[in-house]
């Protein structure tokens, strides 16, 4: 089947174009956030002050890492907007952060399609079914070892168009069972069924077909009202709304279509968890694939303003994640009743929310503070020994976060 080819103009001119289209997309975009909630909710007061946690050490560093893996995580006291800005988001991949050229990219589907298709910057930047989505998007790997202190996670709006549009113009063939989307990175291997010969292959990762239909399910060309930045996946990455950061390729040049599995590194040797599954017999332990994000809250931050002769203590953070829209978030202070905290903002069925709880009468000493979510289901965020019945993994880790401060 000859490929279709999408022809705009040339390299120079469409890199022109690339750029004022992405430039206007960003105009547009941010004329939008306003309204759903790029705005400063926690920003320090007049008076008000950070009291420090004590369970931050040396560890803990913005700029984690810089290459194989590169590891960017979030700093979480400096939560004070809905939207993580685009500088301060996180940062993980398998591979160094690809520098692309808009004039020369291209995105090309193929496979079991009907009419394979080419792409270009500007003929998806002008196409009429662009959207925007905000999602927090969260790594699998993200938990509150001292490292990382769950700072590999952000929330933003993201502009681009749906998958699905571009797949049905495309003709899936009866045939189809999964579809792959793939990087412009790519990793050497050595590939044990081909004698352990050295090959060098993309970086992707696959989603049913079905997956891929769903209307969530997009390709995005900019965040937060401006072109992604390179390390979020400039020109084009796949964002898939609730799902953990591993699925969603960044730099995406390919998408195909598949009749069977795709088993690359990262699908069948890595991102996987132990689950434990319970039957009339026992438990059985069930090698799985890592998907979708669960339900999840953290402690970001611990402030205090002066009232007459004493201080009023302010806890607030996040939540976000798992199949069902979450409905209250709690917190407990030094073991005791769970108390319940105030929904502050909502943006979109696939964003965090965030929230706080005021902390009247704290009283000196050390203290350990602690949050967890509860869902539509009635599905409460799970403690440490909870998760560990049921998921033996060192990814997606949703356990409650106990955080401690000291008050003087």
């Amino acid at each position: 089947m000859e490929k279709v080819t999408r022809r705009t103009a040339a390299p120079e001119a469409i890199l022109k174009a690339s750029r004022r289209e992405l430039l206007c997309s960003g105009a547009a975009a941010a004329a939008g956030l306003a309204s759903a909630g790029l705005r400063s909710l926690f920003a320090l007061q007049t008076g008000e002050e950070l009291v420090p946690f004590i369970d931050y050490t040396r560890g803990f560093r913005a700029e984690a890492q810089a290459s194989n893996p590169r590891m960017k995580c979030f700093d979480l006291r400096q939560l004070t907007l809905w939207t993580t800005p685009s500088e301060e988001f996180f940062v993980f991949h398998q591979t160094e952060t690809i520098r692309a050229d808009a004039a020369r990219w291209r995105l090309q589907i193929g496979g079991f399609v009907e009419r394979p298709v080419e792409f270009t910057l500007t003929d998806l930047l002008r196409r009429p079914d662009r959207r925007d989505v905000a999602m927090t998007l969260e790594c699998s790997g993200n938990s509150g070892t001292p490292g990382i202190m769950n700072g590999l996670v952000g929330n933003a709006i993201w502009t681009g168009v749906n998958v699905a549009s571009l797949l049905k113009e495309c003709g899936l063939k009866s045939e189809t069972r999964e579809v792959v989307f793939f990087g412009m990175d790519s990793e050497k291997e050595k590939k044990w069924e081909a004698g352990d010969a050295e090959y060098s292959s993309p970086h992707g990762r696959s989603i049913s077909v079905q997956d891929a239909l769903a209307s969530e399910v997009m390709l995005a060309f900019a965040m937060n009202g401006q072109p992604l930045p390179a390390e979020q996946g400039f020109p084009l990455r796949l964002i898939i709304p609730g799902w953990y950061g591993m699925a969603q390729i960044k730099w995406l040049t390919r998408i195909e279509v598949l009749d069977r599995r795709y088993e690359g590194r990262h699908m069948a040797r890595n991102y996987h968890s132990l689950r434990a599954v319970e039957t009339p017999e026992g438990t059985l332990w069930m090698d799985t694939s890592i998907s979708r994000n669960n339900l999840k809250s953290v402690i970001a931050r611990v402030t205090r303003q002066r009232s007459g002769e004493r201080f009023e203590y302010k806890v607030a953070g996040a939540a976000w994640g798992g199949p069902a829209r979450i409905e209250t978030v709690e917190v407990q202070l030094d073991r005791g009743l769970w108390r319940s905290a105030r929904i502050d903002h909502r943006g979109g069925d696939f964003a965090w929310l965030l929230w706080s709880y005021d902390w009247k009468y704290a009283t000196a000493g050390r203290h350990t503070i602690v949050s967890r979510a509860i869902n539509a289901r009635g599905e409460v965020q799970p403690t440490r020994d909870e998760l560990r019945k049921r998921l033996a993994s060192n990814r997606e880790d949703n356990a409650q976060w106990p955080r401690q401060i000291a008050i003087t």
